[in-house]
């Protein structure tokens, strides 16, 4: 009797090992998804995007975002994306979908794969002069956290007339000097009308030295 059942066990072990292999042809292989987007961040150009439709992989791609903010996506062609939130772009993406009459209630969710290089000049009377990258989804930092992040003033800093140079949509420069002196004083003593005042990328920032 012994016999008949080692064959059969072996028969066994044979096809369980063949079955797993058709399910597992069958099954479709699962992608890694880009980590989660924070709905709020602006797209910029630079950015790398994945676009997901829910039950549309045709209609989903990964692109990046050129100089214009724009991406081309299948069966909608090109569009802009840069200055949206993700929220907005995802918003905008739905209503194309749904005016073209591509799907009746699209769902899309957009993920930031990459971001571009965005940064800030600071010179000066600074401890660590040079170019600053913002973290990863930043698109503005305060001016008082800009000069913490990179070491605050040297003692011979102006720190009452720093300038922040400014670059316009429109290509025109503008000048502000501004009191960081003052903002440090006023968060340090939690004063809630304190000022504010925010560093976009490309900004140039100028530290001058008091002159004794």
């Amino acid at each position: 009797m012994r016999r008949p059942a080692l064959a059969l066990l072996a028969l066994l072990a044979l096809a369980i090992p063949a079955a797993l292999r058709a399910q597992n042809a069958d099954t479709p292989a699962v992608t890694p998804s880009a980590a989660a987007t924070d709905p709020a961040y602006l797209l910029t150009p630079g950015d790398t995007v994945m676009v997901n439709v829910y039950g549309e992989p045709d209609m989903s791609a990964s692109q990046l975002l050129d100089s214009n903010g724009r991406l081309r996506l299948p069966l909608v062609g090109e569009i802009e994306l840069g200055t949206l939130s993700v929220r907005e772009a995802e918003d905008k993406l739905e209503r194309l979908y749904v005016s073209r009459e591509l799907l009746r209630a699209p769902l899309v969710s957009i993920s930031v794969v990459s971001y571009a290089t965005r940064e800030v000049s600071v010179l000066g009377a600074v401890r660590a002069p040079g170019n600053f990258q913002f973290p990863k989804e930043a698109t503005s930092l305060d001016i008082v956290d800009l000069i913490a992040r990179i070491g605050g003033f040297l003692p011979t800093a102006k720190s009452d007339a720093v300038s922040v140079i400014h670059r316009n949509p429109n290509g025109a420069e503008e000048s502000t000097v501004i009191d960081v002196e003052k903002m440090i004083t006023g968060r340090q003593r939690a004063d809630s009308s304190r000022r504010q005042f925010a560093v976009y990328p490309g900004d140039r920032i100028w530290v001058p030295s008091r002159l004794f």
